[in-house]
C-alpha cells in the first residue's frame, strides 16, 4: 500500500463509539465529534482551529458510514484509521509550534516512485532506499511521525506497527505472500496521507472518490512534507525515497510542494498487474464488507486506475522535473544494470555497497515467488478491454 495496505487495524477498537448506522443512536456528526474527543484526550493536546482538516476528514467519515455492507469490524478499524490521523494532526501542529524551526528544513531532490500498483513499485523502492544517502520511511515512521515524549516512545511505536503487522498477517495470511507488512521496513506514503484512493479497496465510496479527484490536494502534499521534515529532524541528512501508485491521481499536487522530486514510473503489462491488484483489493475488501461483489470490484479499479493513468499523464507531459521509467522485466529479472542506469540518471552514486545491497536484496525478493495466484477474468475483465482502456501504458 501499495495501495490500502490494510491500515484499518492501526490503533486500539476498544471504547470507539459506534455510529448510527450501527447502534442507531448517535448521528454521524456526533460519532465525529466525538473521535475529536478521544484524540484530545489521548494525546494531551487541546483541539486546535483546524476547519479545513477537519471537515475533510468528516466526509472520508461520512462516506464509510453510508455504507450497508461493512462489517462491525471493518467499520470500527476505519475509525481507528480516523482517530489516528486526528492524532498526528494534533502532535503534529504541537510540535512544529514549539519548534518552528523544523519547517525550514530542505527536503531536497526526493524521489518518488509512482506506477500502477504490482509493477514493482514495492521492491524498487526498498532497493532505491538502500543504498548509502537514501532513506525510506519505515511504517512505523508513517503510522506515527512524532516523537513521544519520556524513555521508550520510539519502542512504543515500533511495538504499535509490529502489532498491525501481525494482526493484519493473522487476518489474511495471504497478505504474507502478497505484500507483506513489515514495523521496520520501508512503506507508501498512504499511511501518513490523511486522504487518498486506498481507502477505495475497503468499501465502494464513489461519492468520497468524485469528491478526492476533483479537490485540489496541495494541502495534503503539504502536510506529508511536514511529516518527513519531522522524522529528519536532528537526523543525518539524507535522500528521501518514497512510493505510492495513488500518486498518480494528484502528480500536479505533489509536485507543487516537492518541486525538485524525481518521478521514477517502473511499468508491466497492464492486464498482469491489474489482475495482480485486484486480488490484493479483494483481500482487504473481504476483510472489511460482509459481501462483495467481484465483477463491481474489478469494474471499478479497471476504471479508477484509468482515470489515474490518464490524469497522470496529463500532469507528466508539462511537468519540469524528471520522469523516469522502468520496465518490470528488467526489474525482475537481473535489477542491477538497469539500477545503475536510473542512480545515475537521478545523480546518485550506486556504491560497490550498494551494489551489494540490492544484489542481496534481489535475491529474496517477493518479486522472484510465484506463490501469488492471480486471474482477470475472476473479476470479470478482458485483456484486450483493459489494453484498449490503457493505450498509452
Amino acid at each position: 500500500m501499495a495501495s490500502g495496505r490494510v491500515a484499518w487495524w492501526v490503533g486500539p477498537v476498544n471504547g470507539l463509539m459506534m455510529p448510527a448506522a450501527r447502534r442507531g443512536q448517535r448521528r454521524p456528526e456526533s460519532s465525529f465529534r466525538a473521535l475529536q474527543a478521544r484524540a484530545a484526550r489521548r494525546t494531551g493536546l487541546p483541539e486546535p482551529a483546524d476547519p479545513q482538516f477537519l471537515a475533510d476528514l468528516r466526509v472520508l467519515h461520512a462516506s464509510f458510514l453510508a455504507v450497508p455492507e461493512l462489517s462491525f469490524m471493518g467499520l470500527a478499524g476505519i475509525l481507528a484509521e480516523l482517530g489516528r490521523h486526528l492524532r498526528n494532526r494534533l502532535r503534529v501542529r504541537e510540535l512544529l509550534r514549539a519548534n518552528p524551526q523544523i519547517t525550514s528544513a530542505p527536503v531536497p531532490r526526493p524521489v518518488f516512485v509512482v506506477g500502477l500498483p504490482r509493477t514493482g513499485t514495492t521492491v524498487l523502492h526498498a532497493l532505491l532506499a538502500s543504498a548509502p544517502g537514501h532513506r525510506a520511511p519505515l511504517l512505523w515512521e508513517l503510522l506515527d511521525p512524532c516523537p513521544q515524549p519520556g524513555p521508550g516512545g520510539s519502542d512504543r511505536r515500533v511495538r504499535d506497527a509490529e502489532r498491525l503487522a501481525w494482526l493484519a498477517h493473522r487476518a489474511a495470511p495471504s497478505l504474507r505472500v502478497i505484500h507483506p507488512l513489515d514495523a521496520d521496513a520501508p512503506e507508501e506514503c498512504v499511511f501518513a496521507l490523511p486522504h487518498h484512493l486506498a481507502y477505495c479497496t475497503r468499501a465502494r465510496i464513489p461519492g468520497y472518490q468524485d469528491w478526492y479527484t476533483s479537490r485540489d490536494a496541495t494541502g495534503d502534499y503539504a502536510y506529508l512534507r511536514q511529516q518527513l521534515q519531522i522524522l529528519q529532524w536532528q537526523q543525518p541528512p539524507q535522500r528521501w525515497i518514497l512510493k505510492s501508485p495513488f500518486h498518480l491521481w494528484h502528480l500536479d499536487a505533489l509536485l507543487r510542494v516537492f518541486p525538485d522530486a524525481a518521478i521514477v514510473w517502473p511499468h508491466r503489462d497492464v492486464p498482469t498487474a491489474l489482475a495482480s491488484w485486484c486480488s490484493l483489493a479483494e483481500v482487504t475488501m473481504r476483510l472489511h464488507n460482509r459481501r462483495v461483489d467481484l465483477n463491481q470490484l474489478g469494474r471499478d479499479w479497471a476504471e479508477m486506475w484509468s482515470q489515474a493513468m490518464t490524469r497522470a499523464l496529463r500532469t507528466r507531459v508539462g511537468a519540469a522535473q524528471p520522469f523516469l521509467d522502468l520496465p518490470y522485466t528488467q526489474l525482475a529479472g537481473a535489477p542491477l544494470p538497469a539500477l545503475e542506469t536510473l542512480f545515475s540518471r537521478l545523480g546518485s552514486e550506486l556504491t560497490p555497497a550498494a551494489r551489494q545491497q540490492i544484489t542481496s536484496r534481489a535475491r529474496t525478493s517477493p518479486a522472484g515467488r510465484h506463490a501469488h495466484h492471480y486471474s482477470l477474468d475472476r473479476y470479470g475483465l478482458a485483456p484486450e478491454a483493459i489494453r484498449d482502456a490503457f493505450p498509452d501504458s
